[in-house]
């Protein structure tokens, strides 16, 4: 069965909200219940994460290369030795003397909210793969909304 994804954002669009399906699968339903055409099997959608997973992790790792990078650090212990970034700059001229304590926090906060998203695309992912053909997976309402996240992604993507 392929991806109905054209039917699914048309219908999210409309004000639907994707849920677990009673039969297995997932489903748009809106406010008069289930939308027609909508319906997503286990297999369509482990085949429609396994491209976005890929794409979402490369987008991940370039981001988080640039924003280290960036910001930098004003070297050894805050001395300036080693400096580097937008931090280093800055200490260097005397307008920063030290990197504030909430650029450390944000950037850890950021990583362990990574770290939980990823393995919970891991564990969602591993479920689909342990799916015998021709059987249908029961979704939590969280895949569901992760699901959803991923699909409005695409929406956004293409233009639609």
């Amino acid at each position: 069965m392929a991806f109905p994804l054209l039917a699914v954002i048309a219908a999210y669009a409309a004000g639907g909200s994707i849920v677990p399906h009673a039969a297995g699968g997932l489903i748009v339903s809106g406010a008069g219940g289930y939308i027609a055409g909508t319906y997503m099997s286990t297999a369509a959608i482990t085949t429609f994460l396994a491209g976005s997973v890929t794409v979402a992790g490369s987008v991940v790792a370039a981001f988080t290369g640039t924003a280290s990078a960036l910001i930098g650090s004003t070297g050894v212990l805050g001395t300036g030795i080693g400096a580097s970034g937008v931090t280093g700059t800055l200490a260097s001229v005397g307008l920063v003397k030290t990197t504030p304590i909430i650029v450390p926090i944000a950037i850890v906060s950021a990583l362990l909210a990574l770290i939980f998203g990823g393995y919970c695309w891991f564990r969602l992912r591993r479920r689909l793969k342990s799916v015998k053909p021709g059987t249908e997976l029961m979704f939590t309402k969280t895949e569901a909304k992760m699901i959803e996240y991923a699909i409005k992604r695409v929406a956004k993507k293409s233009g639609s």
